[in-house]
């Protein structure tokens, strides 16, 4: 009688452990799913990073040249005007 109840407690203890085993095989299962979803997210969201900023900075070299050429348009009127004001 002891023997048949040590067996009964096995197998039970047993079915509780392949339960456990198969539900934790699920969850891994799930979360690898969950984590190559998240790394694609992420893979998009950083060539969506990049393509913003190499657009931001796409015009950076004409900002400079149209900043300076400003600027010596400003230096030259400037000296017109000296020009004018003191060559009278």
């Amino acid at each position: 009688m002891k023997d048949e109840v040590k067996e009964n407690t096995v197998q039970e203890v047993r079915k509780a452990l392949q339960a456990n085993i198969e539900a934790i095989q699920r969850a891994t299962k799930l979360l690898e799913k969950q984590s190559d979803t998240l790394t694609s997210v992420m893979k998009q969201k950083i060539r969506e990073l990049e393509e913003s900023k190499n657009s931001f900075f796409r015009y950076e070299g004409l900002k400079l040249y149209l900043f300076w050429g400003g600027m010596v348009c400003n230096i030259l009127v400037f000296l017109m005007l000296l020009y004018g004001m003191l060559g009278k």
